[in-house]
């Protein structure tokens, strides 16, 4: 993402947040509330999901352990770990593809060095469709088709930075950073969506949220994330403090639905990375509570949503929706590391060990 007026690459995933505290998901139960409002269905579902089983701790058991021996790779900041078609493992770090066989044995690093077709001067993302790899070339600004194995298709120029691809849609983004310093004001979140049959059909979303910044300190007041559902052409947007979730059909051109769950609020913890900033004087403005909504995952046709509530014994609340709102579940899982992603049954977890090597290990979900 390039922020107008600065000529500076920002990923939405890498601006420094805040969060994490402790509550339950076993509030009095309230009646789901739905409504049309300006042409957009709203829900407001009841604390209690429509689940009997919910509250509970998920079991998992360890399948496959990848860990940085230092040998043919090495793991810094592992990212969107996939599971391919044939099984095989897919792993995104620092212009590195790393592909692992489904036993964890690896294959090889599909990125290779250059400016020449199928060559990367700086791979930033990639998603697999139709049992092919398309991974873009920031610098570049093009888009590498790939066979699983590695071996070259064809290289395809994109105007907007890439983020993903959906099943008639190219999905690029771009942040506005507010110009005010010292103030909160709203930075600009964009979706620029190219069709994927006819180039010349584009269109843009944006998207608000409050923003702080007084150099050397930047903070993303609001958090910014998204899922997409690529077969359905979909993104669920989250992009402010209190729990909300937004649906952008990128078909019909809006958001269709906004959905949220009576939530109990966490009180908000200064983090010991933010404690130096807050003593300083005229320090940036204190929330009362952490972000509700932490990350988004899609689990299959299920949307995951990591909420900013955390037990000491029972680990992280995970809330479950469909894309019509429905508030299906909620359970915590329990990992010693940071979640990085979900793919069916498989949940996978960066750890790191008291000697400060990384690995990425391929949880599977039993209940």
């Amino acid at each position: 993402m390039r922020v107008n007026g600065h000529r500076t690459i920002w990923h939405l995933g890498l601006i420094v947040f805040m969060g994490t505290a402790f509550v339950s998901c076993r509030d009095p139960a309230q009646k789901r509330r739905v409504w049309v409002q300006n042409g957009v269905e709203m829900v407001v579902d009841p604390a209690v999901p429509l689940s009997r089983d919910h509250g509970r701790v998920l079991e998992l058991r360890e399948h496959l352990r990848i860990e940085d021996t230092g040998d043919a790779f090495y793991l810094k900041f592992p990212a969107n770990p996939k599971i391919a078609p044939d099984g095989s493992v897919l792993l995104l770090d620092r212009d590195q593809l790393l592909r692992f066989s489904p036993e964890g044995l690896f294959l090889g690093n599909l990125c290779k060095p250059g400016q020449g077709p199928g060559e990367f001067q700086s791979l930033e993302r990639f998603v697999i469709e139709d049992g092919e790899i398309c991974a873009f070339d920031g610098p570049a600004q093009k888009l590498v088709r790939m066979a699983l194995d590695g071996r070259w298709i064809d290289d395809r120029r994109v105007e907007d930075w890439f983020e993903t691809m959906t099943k008639r849609w190219i999905v690029g983004s771009l942040i506005n950073l507010p110009q005010a310093s010292g103030v909160l004001e709203d930075a600009r979140y964009s979706f620029f969506c190219t069709s994927r049959s006819d180039e010349t059909l584009k269109k843009t979303y944006v998207f608000l949220g409050k923003f702080y910044k007084k150099l050397p300190v930047a903070i993303a007041w609001d958090k910014f994330l998204w899922a997409a559902d690529a077969g359905k052409d979909v993104l669920f947007v989250s992009h402010a403090r209190d729990y909300g979730i937004e649906v952008l059909d990128l078909n019909e051109g809006r958001v269709t639905r906004s959905f949220r769950r009576a939530y109990p609020r966490v009180s908000y913890v200064i983090p010991d990375h933010m404690k130096a900033v807050y003593e300083r004087p005229n320090p940036p403005p204190r929330p009362e509570f952490e972000s509700d909504v932490i990350a988004l995952y899609l689990c299959g046709d299920r949307l995951w949503v990591r909420t900013s509530t955390e037990d000491p014994e029972k680990g992280i609340l995970v809330d479950v929706f469909n894309d019509k709102g429905d508030y299906l579940d909620c359970f915590y899982i329990k990992v010693k590391g940071s979640i990085l992603d979900v793919s069916g049954d498989a949940l996978f977890v960066k750890e790191t060990d008291d000697d400060g090597t990384i690995s990425v290990v391929l949880y599977k979900m039993t209940s």
